[in-house]
């Protein structure tokens, strides 16, 4: 289970990174950032500032050769900052 943010937070699967043959490391370029968490399953990353940057991380992602829902999702969304969210592979 991995932490996220609300704030157009991505959460990708790691057995899409052995399935496209991409490293973490081009991910975090591409996303001009280090995960904000991971687990044997999933990392996340976040908060990226706003629809804008969002949309350019995911045409990032989608560049490096990822599918989007099939292996990552942005989560977002309005709610209260006393409530945290996490994301948890479902097998």
């Amino acid at each position: 289970m991995v932490k996220t943010t609300n704030h157009f937070g991505f959460v990708i699967r790691k057995e899409a990174l052995d399935t496209r043959s991409i490293t973490q490391e081009q991910i975090d370029k591409a996303m001009e950032m280090g995960p904000l968490d991971t687990d044997d399953n999933l990392i996340s990353y976040g908060p990226c500032f706003g629809e804008e940057a969002a949309d350019e991380f995911l045409r990032r992602l989608e560049n490096l050769g990822f599918e989007y829902i099939e292996d990552f999702f942005i989560f977002s969304g309005d709610f209260p900052e006393w409530v945290s969210f996490s994301a948890d592979l479902t097998q």
